[in-house]
């Protein structure tokens, strides 16, 4: 995965120089799938974040996980961005986005926060943006 990452951002770059990427954390982040015995795969997903330069913005979404995934990933030279609303339970993603803001690491290149539905549920948008713009 690690090699797999490193090429596509090299392609990426070389088409978009100036451009930004952003990955889902999980299948690089020890703290949630990039482990080894995970689902189907056959291998280690361990070390698939040395497929991930610097620049590389990741989208942290654990939420039982949310202080060491961020931190891991602050540790690393990577900014942050909040994947903080999910459409499980609703209200939920309104609720923890103040957790999910107070997890976040000293020193830390917060990116900012992204409301994530699968679903089309937006009902809670409005709610999750005035907690997370502290309006609220």
């Amino acid at each position: 995965l690690a090699e797999n990452a490193r090429a596509r951002v090299g392609i990426l770059k070389e088409v978009n120089p100036g451009g930004r990427i952003y990955v889902w954390s999980d299948m690089f982040d020890p703290h949630h799938n990039a482990h080894a015995g995970y689902y189907l795969v056959n291998g280690d997903l361990a070390g698939s974040w040395e497929g991930l330069d610097q620049g590389v913005i990741v989208a942290c979404w654990y939420f039982e996980r949310r202080a060491e995934s961020m931190r891991f990933f602050a540790e690393r030279g990577h900014p942050v961005l909040i994947a903080g609303y999910y459409d499980g339970v609703p209200g939920a993603g309104v609720r923890q986005i103040g957790e999910w803001l107070g997890a976040v690491p000293k020193g830390a290149e917060l990116r900012g926060v992204m409301y994530t539905t699968w679903e089309n549920r937006y009902g809670d948008l409005e709610g999750f943006a005035e907690r997370a713009w502290g309006t609220k």
